[in-house]
């Protein structure tokens, strides 16, 4: 296992993201669970050079700054789309 921290004097992060209600049915065919489930995925881009020797397809968008983190939650997909996002 790998632990990634920023430095302790650094503020809060985050990572990118989005989430959804799926209403349909999850887990195994045999023992499926019915919704609705609330469903999260993040948003990935390519690795920085710290990642990318342990994952070298991609890594979590990560929102350092109060900016960052503010446009992701409000803005419109044309503002907050990262440039190095992996679609």
């Amino acid at each position: 296992m790998v632990w990634f921290a920023l430095e302790e004097n650094r503020p809060l992060t985050a990572f990118a993201g989005i989430w959804t209600v799926f209403r349909g049915d999850r887990g195994t065919k045999s023992k499926p669970v019915p919704g609705p489930h609330n469903v999260y995925g993040f948003l990935t881009t390519a690795p920085n050079a710290v990642v990318e020797p342990i994952h070298p397809k991609a890594m979590p968008v990560i929102l350092t700054t109060d900016e960052e983190r503010d446009i992701w939650m409000r803005a419109p997909w044309e503002e907050a789309n990262p440039p190095t996002a992996i679609a």
